[in-house]
């Protein structure tokens, strides 16, 4: 059976916090956002990302950069891009991402950057007047229609230094291979972080990959079709989650897959929604881009208008997780203005715990989070 884990160890055992993903792979992107994000994030909130559409978008702004503002995009990327590719829609399950860009009438692009987008990107390409509110509603509305109505706004206003809005939206949407059957749904209690709280807990009894791996529990959930997965990370009683987040790298992940066998699991998990807004800036700074959001951006691929500069990153992401399976939207911006029979075995998640939603094959992490509170 193919499978991914996303599993942690300690820091003795697992190397340095916040290494260095291994060049070239779009998993070491993913890990380094999701460890990079915890670090800026307080400690008892929940995070919800998708390093998918956050990799989309750095790899549109890449494409118009040059000089060392190029170097440090692709070294956050990890040496990889996101481009326009088939993420596997059919049937039941919905998975696409889409890509836009917005810019201000009055603003000059290079025809190349706006043909490598379209090309490349399969974006569209709009050139409303951004003196006009209109132009704010439109982007949102484009949002609104990429996500199914899950993230309705990613633009508040643009002001007369803005000239341009990279965007990309990130829609998932799937059955489970084996859905949890409602009438198993009882109330049950989560040991949240900031206190214990009662909540909806589902329950299931089927085969899942399953590993027991540095004292973590991880199970594997299968959506229909068998190319998607939600990984629960379940860390020790006791351990702060947030606390292991740093020790997450490619080697630890890389262990962690190879441990995975099909095992008989009762399952109890929690239903759940949760929404995410974040501003990235200070996340991608501590991965390298400090030149893109200062004066010395080089962004002469794009601009026949003088410097340009990244003003402000955003992503807004949605996760609802039931019965049935799993529905999660993602929106991520980029602003610019001028100068991602067996035994049977127990797991109940009733306490802080880490997933992702990622391709079987190790290729794509669509969506990380980590719940600490319901």
């Amino acid at each position: 059976m193919t499978v991914i884990a996303a599993v942690l160890g300690t820091a003795t055992s697992c190397g340095q916090q916040n290494e260095k993903p291994e060049q070239g792979s779009r998993t070491g992107f993913a890990l380094s956002f999701f460890r990079n994000v915890n670090a800026v994030s307080p400690a008892d909130e929940n995070i919800v990302i998708s390093p998918y559409s956050a990799g989309v978008a750095l790899s549109m702004l890449e494409a118009g950069a040059e000089g060392e503002t190029k170097v440090e995009i692709d070294n956050a990327l990890n040496g990889t891009l996101f481009k326009a590719e088939d993420l596997g829609s059919g049937g039941n399950i919905t998975v696409q991402s889409s890509s836009s860009v917005w810019i201000s009438s009055n603003f000059s692009v290079r025809n190349r950057y706006v043909s490598t987008l379209e090309k490349e990107f399969d974006a569209f390409v709009d050139t409303p007047d951004f003196s006009d509110p209109v132009a704010v509603h439109e982007i949102n509305d484009w949002c609104s229609d990429h996500t199914s109505g899950k993230i309705t706004k990613i633009i508040d206003k643009l002001g007369p230094e803005m000239v341009m809005v990279l965007v990309n939206a990130l829609y998932f949407n799937a059955p489970w291979a084996n859905a949890f059957d409602p009438e198993f749904t009882r109330d049950g209690v989560f040991h949240g972080r900031n206190g214990d709280v009662t909540v909806p807990m589902m329950s299931v009894k089927s085969d899942f990959g399953y590993t027991e791996y540095q004292g973590f529990k991880l199970v594997e959930i299968p959506y229909e079709g068998d190319r998607y997965a939600m990984y629960i990370v379940l860390p020790p009683e006791g351990m702060d989650v947030g606390s292991a987040i740093p020790y997450i790298g490619e080697t630890v992940y890389d262990t962690a897959m190879s441990t995975i066998v099909p095992r008989k699991v009762s399952l109890t998990m929690p239903k759940y929604r949760l929404t995410a807004s974040l501003v990235l800036n200070k996340t991608l700074e501590r991965m390298g881009m400090k030149t893109a959001f200062s004066s010395a951006a080089d962004f002469k691929g794009i601009s026949l208008s003088g410097p340009l500069q990244l003003d402000v990153v955003k992503q807004k992401c949605y996760i609802e997780v039931s019965e049935k399976g799993t529905e999660a939207a993602a929106v991520t911006s980029a602003q610019m203005r001028l100068t991602s029979v067996r035994p049977v075995t127990e797991m109940t998640v009733d306490r802080p715990f880490i997933f992702m939603i990622a391709d079987r094959e190790g290729k794509d992490i669509l969506f990380a989070g980590k719940v600490v509170n319901l």
